[in-house]
Formats: structure tokens, sequence, C-alpha cells
């Protein structure tokens, strides 16, 4: 998975991202379990989520590298924020708005295209030179994707939530590309602080016309769900970006092939949800075209 450069950083890298990736397989399944508990709504846990993961972000930058916020220039604010939102704020909403209609299966075998994503975007981004192989390894990911959700085809609600999900995964690959440059200038902690109150702010002006606190009445339970979905997106946020500092996208992306694996497991041992045939050869395809991708 990863370069002979990569490789001589030490394993550390490589341990940030794999515990990033397995933090955030458990993250969707939780947040389905939060939404169908009918306590409260995608876009209120939405908010939610990034208050809490950017309340200890906070913490983590204050107590350590603060003086990189100093360092900012006011350009890099702007397109920090503009990545924030994109891959924060928009990302996220497209992400809990997705939970309300469609399935943690269907949910992770669209998000294992995030490799694929960031792979094509490095492409025409020109941060990646492109191959035959890559580009047989994206249709085949496109193609493994479609084949293991068809009832996503006919069911409209379905076909909505995950439309949702595409296009959460569109934008969280787009921030992992965009977003490189500046991790390595300025650290994990300080470009993902920086997002995430960037994206709140946008966030909480939005809550300003639902009226977000007068519906919240969620049980202890929940809220306690609640706090780890917070916590945990701010753990994947910072090892992530952590691990950008050292290893390539594609190869952050790469890692990402142990979301769908574990979503999936954890859908069908926790939630009920059933793993069908379409699903494991559809998902086998995905993950072989986006191994493809790595290797061209």
């Amino acid at each position: 998975m990863t370069s002979h450069a990569e490789q001589t950083q030490g394993s550390s890298p490589l341990l940030y991202v794999t515990a990033a990736v397995l933090t955030l397989s458990t993250i969707t399944p939780v947040m389905k379990s939060v939404l169908r508990q009918n306590e409260i709504a995608p876009f209120d846990l939405v908010c939610l989520r990034v208050l809490i993961a950017f309340s200890c972000l906070v913490v983590i930058t204050l107590t350590g590298p603060w003086q990189e916020l100093r360092q900012m220039t006011g350009s890099d604010v702007v397109r920090l924020t503009l990545l924030g939102i994109l891959g924060v704020g928009v990302a996220y909403g497209f992400a809990g708005w997705a939970l309300a209609y469609t399935s943690v299966s269907h949910y992770s075998l669209i998000y294992s295209l995030h490799p694929t994503l960031t792979a094509l975007l490095s492409l025409l981004l020109r941060k990646d030179r492109a191959s035959g192989v890559k580009i047989a390894g994206i249709a085949l990911s496109l193609c493994g994707c479609l084949y293991a959700i068809p009832e996503g085809l006919h069911d409209q609600a379905v076909g909505f939530g995950d439309l949702l999900v595409l296009l959460f995964t569109l934008s969280a690959a787009t921030c992992v590309v965009l977003s490189t440059g500046m991790v390595k200038r300025y650290g994990a902690a300080a470009a993902t602080t920086v997002m995430f109150g960037t994206s709140l702010f946008f966030l909480l002006l939005g809550a300003m016309f639902w009226s977000i606190p007068s519906r919240l009445h969620v049980t202890l339970s929940s809220g306690l769900l609640i706090a780890y979905i917070g916590i945990a997106t701010a753990a994947v946020f910072f090892l992530r970006n952590l691990s950008l500092q050292f290893l390539t996208p594609a190869t952050v992306g790469a890692f990402h092939n142990l979301v769908p694996v574990f979503g999936i497991l954890m859908a069908s041992l926790f939630l009920d949800e059933p793993i069908t045939a379409n699903m494991i050869i559809g998902g086998a395809a995905t993950l072989a075209g986006v191994e493809l991708v790595r290797r061209g």
C-alpha cells in the first residue's frame, strides 16, 4: 500500500491512517442507530457532531501546536475555510441526510469509492499521472458499486439516499486532495481545527433557521452515542491529516478499503442489515478496482 519513500518514515503514519479508518467504520452504524430512534433530526445530529468534534480539536490544538494558528496568513485561512465547508459542513450534511433514507451497507459500499474518486480527482488536478490500469480500475470500481446496490436503482427513497452518499464521498475525496499541502505546511491539529471551526460557524447560521435547541429531546443513551460520534469524528480527521504529512493522498485513500468491510459487518451484527450476494460480488469488484487504481 505504501512506497519505499513512505516506508522510510516509519510505522507511525500507517498506524495513524489505520486507526482513522477503523474509527471511521464505527461512526456510520452509530449514527444510523441514533437516527432510528427518531429523537433527533439529521441536520441536528450533524451540527452536534461538528460542535463536539470542534471542541475536542480546540483542546488538542491549545495544548499542543497552537503557535501554528498564528502563522497562518489570511489567504490560507480563507482556503481552509472553503475546504472546511466542503469537506466538513457540506460533506457531513450529505452524510447525515443520506442515513435517513439508505442503509449502512449501501453507505459503506458507496463510500468504498473514496480511493477511486480521490485518484480520479488527483488525475484531473494533475497531482498524479494517468494510465490505462488506473482508468480500468476506476471503471471497475464504479461498475462493482452499481452491481452491489441494484435496489438503489428501483427504490426512489433508497436511490435518493445513495445519491447523497455519493455526493458526500465526492466532497470528502476532494477535501483530501486539496488539503494535502495545507496540512503539511501547518500541521494536522491547526488545519483541522480551522476547517471544523469555520464549518461550525456556517452550520450554526443555518441552524438559526431551524431552531435546533427547541427540538432536542434525547435520552441519556442517545446523548452518549452522539458524544461518541463527535469525538470519533475529531479523531478521524486529526489522525488522517496527521498521516497526510507523511503519506500521499493515494496511499491514504487506499487504506479506506477497510471502511466498507468493517461497516457492513457492524451493520449486519448490530443493525440486522442483510449481507447479499450482490454486495459481496460487487464489493469485491469495487475493491479490486481500487487496487488497480493504486497499482496504476
